[in-house]
């Protein structure tokens, strides 16, 4: 059988690589066709078929698509009109490492990087041997050995991942939220959710299913599991009294946490619940939770001038992430939004802006979102200006003691950066910078 890698990047380079390993009959494709795809195919000594034309599908039997190919690419929509069966890279690596481990599947719009974190950190702790792969992590092709050799996987799946993978039957799946986001690759955001709950898919009575009781998406779907269910936010799981309680009991005060924000809180209580159910001790969660902390540019508190923190959130790239980094915070806010257009909507975020001293709209996205936002009725507090440097020196000139300045662009960041990394590396750098902010005209 020929197997078509489609999509050269890191995941499909492994992807190759595995299956070569597998003794399979490999062509390796792209639509781009560059000196270096060529180098690359060239070396592993495959046949590579470059440039996305019709032929890339000759005598292929099946196709396996790296994760940012969209399904309306002419090569996989070619692939599904001929029949030929098209399976993620992820797909691909559950394949390869077969039955006899315990996985773990976690998705959702946003949180689903922290909800691994903080579940890898737990197990570290307790000293379980696992391998985490997946969408922010590495490509899980690339560790098939080492995964079956741990005996447990932890596995962060996007909705692109998800789209082809079929009854992956993880022994926990976690559904965090879902939100508008990725409309332009989905073809609709109902097929963005259905993508979504294929999490789910697989499972036995005895596994466990995690969803959110402030999702709606999640919790109509629990009448349709067949694995045992637990709400978050709901079945004595959440926060009270002082305390995240997991299954009706206590497991550790809130202020022994090394991080702020209720999403936060909400992401450590499925990754306890995941813990739990893959045998770990509450003691042991206790202790991973207590000694965890956020990885950069997730409502990370950067500088402290003149009683005004600010707060890298660069990582917040649709409007529900916004949402919850405006919830963590009682305080007084000069929110830094945009960056380059995604096509969502910011109506979600409107009832939080009471919380907003002042909205700095900057980057491509910024002049729209400003728009958005002034004919909702909050033009009063609505800046305009190019770029993050400018809006850091607004929103320091807008801010008072005791305020926060938010970078949380609600945007990808394509327009002025390589990634949401660089760009919450650059807020850092401005904030830390003390001289005096330049003049700028807002509004």
């Amino acid at each position: 059988m020929k197997t078509l890698v489609y999509g050269l990047g890191e995941s499909g380079m492994h992807a190759v690589r595995a299956l070569l390993a597998q003794g399979a009959e490999v062509v390796a494709g792209d639509a781009r066709n560059t000196e270096q795809l060529r180098h690359r195919t060239s070396e592993l000594g495959v046949e590579g078929r470059l440039g996305g034309g019709p032929e890339t599908l000759d005598g292929v039997a099946r196709v396996v698509a790296s994760p940012g190919i969209s399904p309306q690419e002419p090569v996989l929509a070619g692939a599904e009109k001929a029949g030929i069966p098209v399976v993620s890279e992820v797909a691909l690596g559950l394949e390869l490492i077969g039955p006899g481990i315990q996985t773990v599947g976690v998705t959702g719009t946003n949180g689903k990087t922290t909800v691994v974190d903080m579940l890898g950190g737990i197990l570290r702790g307790a000293g379980m041997p696992h391998a985490v792969a997946g969408n922010s992590w590495r490509a899980l092709t690339g560790c098939v050995e080492e995964a079956r050799r741990a005996g447990t996987l932890v596995l962060e799946v996007s909705s692109f991942q998800l789209h082809y993978l079929s009854a992956p039957g993880f022994h926990v799946a976690a559904l965090l939220n879902v939100r508008p986001d990725h409309l332009n690759w989905h073809a609709s955001f109902e097929e963005y959710a259905r993508d979504k709950l294929k999490v789910f898919d697989g499972q036995e009575p005895d596994d466990l299913a995690l969803v959110s009781a402030g999702d709606a998406i999640g919790r109509d779907a629990v009448q349709h599991l067949r694995a045992e269910t637990l709400v978050v936010g709901g079945d004595g799981t959440g926060v009270q009294d002082g305390a995240l309680t997991l299954m009706g009991k206590s497991l550790l005060a809130e202020n022994e946490l090394r991080f702020i924000g209720s999403h936060n809180k909400e992401n450590a209580l499925f990754a306890a619940a995941a813990a739990e159910k893959l045998g770990v001790t509450r003691e042991e969660i206790r202790a991973g939770l207590a000694s965890y902390r956020l990885q950069p540019h997730r409502v990370e508190v950067v500088a402290e001038r003149g009683s005004v923190q600010y707060v890298n959130d660069s990582k917040a790239t649709n409007p529900a992430a916004v949402e919850a980094a405006l919830s963590s915070f009682e305080r007084p806010v000069v929110l830094i939004l945009g960056g380059s257009k995604k096509d969502t909507e910011f109506g979600e975020i409107l009832p939080h802006l009471t919380r907003c001293r002042a909205v700095v709209c900057q980057g491509d996205a910024g002049p729209l979102i400003a728009e958005y936002l002034a004919g909702a009725g909050w033009g009063r507090v609505v800046y305009r200006v190019p770029d993050l440097e400018r809006a850091v020196a607004l929103a320091e000139k807008l801010s008072r003691p005791g305020d926060v300045v938010l970078l949380s662009p609600g945007c990808a960041s394509f327009d002025q950066f390589s990634g949401y990394e660089e760009r919450g590396d650059a807020f850092t750098r401005l904030a830390a910078n003390e001289r005096e902010p330049r003049k700028l005209v807002g509004r």
